[in-house]
């Protein structure tokens, strides 16, 4: 493995290690999949039009049992809950409780406050060239299969320079 790959790989684990350690420190250690409930909170609190489990996992370009393993454990936990589709009593639709839109408004505190540390130092003009480069390097492995930006996580702007905000 070459250093600059070396150096990304130890970045990325770097920056996960942080976030689980952040999300710890606000009391939301526990949610295993932020990124599913941010999926469900672009959803409206309209349990007609909450998605389905199979919705998520396309939208999520996830595996159906992997979302449906971890919607039981947020299930359990009070942060989503499943409720029987009205057209189709086969079909459950998965909504964000309150509890869970909080934990993750908790959470994205968190990984704000993980991402304002790692930019410490860097200027405004850094930060926007560093954004560009790996917007770049997304776009190439999505090119050779590395994944496809499924709309649920649009892109975020350009990192801004901000105070640090414990959560």
């Amino acid at each position: 493995m070459d250093e600059p790959t070396w150096l990304f790989n130890q970045l990325l684990r770097a920056h996960h290690n942080a976030c689980a350690a952040a999300l710890a420190r606000c009391g939301q250690g526990d949610i295993g999949s932020p990124k599913l409930l941010v999926a469900l909170a672009r959803y409206p609190d309209d349990p007609g039009r909450a998605p389905t489990q199979k919705e998520l996992a396309d939208r999520l370009h996830s595996a159906p049992a992997t979302i449906a393993a971890s919607l039981k454990v947020l299930e359990r936990q009070g942060y989503v809950e499943r409720r029987t589709d009205e057209r189709d009593s086969r079909r459950n639709r998965i909504s964000i409780t309150r509890k869970g839109r909080d934990a993750l408004e908790a959470g994205m505190r968190a990984f704000q406050t993980v991402d304002d540390h790692m930019y410490r130092g860097f200027t405004p003009e850094e930060r926007e060239q560093i954004y560009r480069l790996h917007r770049r390097m997304l776009d190439n492995l999505y090119q050779i299969g590395g994944g496809q930006d499924s709309g649920c996580c649009p892109p975020p702007p350009p990192p801004q320079e901000r105070k640090c905000d414990p959560c």
